[in-house]
């Protein structure tokens, strides 16, 4: 992956000097930089400089944090104003190898679930190591919930909000813990847009007319079940 980032650095250098202080919000969140590493590159006034510094530290970081980083690259709400990045990024495989630790150094190996093998006891091909310990917890085979199911079946997050738009605006309360967490799907001017409003109602109504995506919808659906349970459960049924 280190190599990937390497080779494509002046494509990726292009691409996302257009908004770089969008991307350092991510890698922040994500904790692939450190909050020093974060203030120094918020301190840099020239685009293009802002994202070489970055790839710089992702790439001094090694192997495992060059993969998250594309993985990061991966999300929608990431590269979405880049078209170019994102045709790209879907050509890059971060999964096909998994970096095994063991003492003395790391071993890069394949890692496959299949033929009854799980993710807890995994068939393991391609290492060229005699012996290596992995120390991976033993966990049942257990189906998740499906949060989808367990909230009714919301199935269009935008429809959704727009058949519920009056109840939201008249009976939200907790809007301002709702707007930081969608503070990573906003830019900074529609955050400061929708805080600017003197009442709950009007902030609510602002944030509504910001949704202009379905992962913006349900992080903001994800944002109301999470500080206003009992509302969503009544819109609900």
């Amino acid at each position: 992956m280190n190599k990937v980032i390497k080779t494509n650095k002046p494509q990726l250098i292009n691409w996302l000097k257009g908004d770089p202080l969008h991307i350092l919000q991510y890698v922040q969140a994500r904790e692939l930089i450190t909050t020093p590493e974060y203030d120094t590159l918020m301190s840099i006034t020239v685009p293009g400089t802002i994202v070489i510094k970055l790839l710089d530290i992702i790439l001094g970081k090694g192997e495992n944090v060059c993969r998250d980083f594309l993985n990061l690259l991966k999300d929608a709400k990431v590269n979405e104003f880049s078209p170019e990045l994102r045709d790209w990024i879907e050509t890059v495989d971060t999964e096909s190898a998994v970096m095994v630790r063991q003492p003395g150094g790391q071993v890069t190996s394949k890692i496959s679930a299949s033929n009854g093998s799980h993710v807890f006891s995994p068939i393991i091909a391609g290492s060229t190591v005699g012996s290596f310990q992995m120390n991976m917890p033993f966990a049942p085979s257990v189906q998740k919930p499906d949060r989808d199911r367990e909230r009714g079946e919301i199935q269009d997050y935008q429809k959704f909000l727009r058949a519920n738009t009056s109840q939201l605006v008249q009976k939200v309360k907790n809007i301002d813990p709702i707007i930081d967490d969608l503070f990573l799907d906003l830019h900074n001017e529609s955050i400061a847009n929708v805080r600017a409003n003197s009442t709950r109602q009007q902030k609510m109504r602002e944030l509504l007319d910001c949704v202009n995506c379905e992962s913006i919808a349900k992080d903001l659906v994800e944002a109301l079940f999470k500080h206003e349970a009992s509302l969503m459960k009544e819109l609900q049924y």
